[in-house]
């Protein structure tokens, strides 16, 4: 079985849960995601199954959309409302303030991940780190945010909901914190939903809650009337029509030119409607990345 799920999964159960319900459903069958959700979050969690695994790199790279809900006046350990409060404060944003500081973080902008994250620290996960109160320190990157809309503010219970459509690698509990800073305040994320990943929207998600209790062998027959299909994650990305004679050559890695009129970074090649490669165009020849077995 090849494809995608696109999972929503619900807040108290963990993405790795998730993966491991349906992999005991489709028979130790590769299963792949882009990208967990804490267990305190929710929404889309894209699944690849077989050989779609090898485009997983081909969506963590997409961009993602969250909504999310910051809490004004504390800070917790965590940068959620599962941590312990570590500092507080009495300054609170208006709604004025609330909707203006979004322009401060359109564009490219520099953060530090969470130490209660999933990256790994000389190969220990910074939570598992964080929990034993080891020292570590977590170097700061560079993301992208392509649109911040503040949604709505409640001044009375001093918050603002958010919009964020973000590039990877972008963790929104510490953007939550650092709106919060920026708005001379302190704030940590009470609510959060990713509501798209690349192709993936929530509005057309598998809640695991309609599968979670169903017996492996009734599951797989269930993920395969909703699975889709591999390349359904490069629709936006120029695709090569291949002969048969290019088929064989690109399987067999020998020099496959196609005449497109143009270089391109990332393309695929199709067979009669059937995935045969991802990869790379320059001066007419294809340079293979990743050749599936679809056939």
């Amino acid at each position: 079985m090849h494809g995608w799920l696109n999972i929503y999964k619900p807040l108290g159960i963990s993405s790795a849960k998730i993966v491991a319900i349906i992999k005991r459903a489709l028979r130790g069958s590769k299963v792949g995601h882009c990208g967990t959700l804490d267990v305190e979050a929710e929404g889309v969690l894209p699944l690849a199954i077989g050989e779609a695994t090898k485009l997983v790199r081909v969506l963590v790279d997409a961009k993602k959309t969250y909504v999310f809900t910051i809490k004004f006046g504390a800070k917790t350990d965590t940068a959620d409302a599962s941590g312990q409060v570590i500092a507080t404060t009495t300054n609170f944003p208006n709604k004025d303030q609330c909707v203006d500081v979004c322009n401060k973080f359109i564009g490219s902008i520099t953060q530090v991940p969470p130490k209660f994250s999933a990256l790994k620290i000389g190969g220990v996960r910074a939570y598992t780190l964080a929990r034993q109160n080891s020292q570590f320190e977590i170097l700061p990157r560079t993301i992208q945010i392509y649109a911040l809309k503040c949604l709505a503010v409640n001044e009375q219970e001093n918050s603002a909901s958010y919009l964020a459509q973000c590039s990877k690698g972008t963790y929104i509990r510490t953007l939550a914190e650092d709106i919060a800073l920026s708005l001379q305040s302190l704030g940590f994320v009470i609510e959060l939903r990713r509501t798209q990943v690349g192709q993936f929207f929530i509005d057309n998600s598998l809640n695991v809650e309609e599968f979670i209790e169903l017996s492996p062998l009734v599951l797989q027959d269930f993920l395969e009337t909703k699975m889709l299909k591999t390349e359904a994650v490069l629709d936006d990305i120029p695709v090569l029509e291949a002969t048969l004679e290019q088929v064989k050559q690109i399987k067999f890695g020998i020099k496959c030119i196609f005449e497109y009129g143009y270089d391109l970074e990332l393309c695929w090649v199709r067979h009669r409607n059937i995935l045969v490669a991802i990869g790379s165009l320059n001066n007419n020849c294809f340079k293979s990345s990743r050749v599936f077995n679809l056939n």
